[in-house]
């Protein structure tokens, strides 16, 4: 498979997210949503988080289990 540049950046471009603003860091997230969502039906959905998730280091799996404790935070108090 043909990678693009983007995707040969893609962890170098998170990591400089990462130290970027909330606004930044929050589009990053909701851009990868959209496209998720957006490009397939919640089968395949379900698969390619399965597949992200097995792909992840244990402090992205901190941080993304810190992010959802602050979304159900949110979630609650709207």
């Amino acid at each position: 498979m043909i990678k693009t540049s983007i995707e040969k950046l893609s962890e170098e471009i998170g990591f400089d997210i990462g130290n970027s603003d909330d606004v930044s860091q929050s589009n990053l997230i909701n851009g990868l949503s959209r496209g998720l969502t957006n490009s397939m039906g919640q089968d395949a959905l379900n698969n390619q988080i399965c597949y992200i998730a097995d792909k992840l280091t244990p402090n992205s799996c901190r941080i993304i289990k810190e992010l959802y404790e602050f979304v159900i935070l949110k979630e609650e108090n709207s």
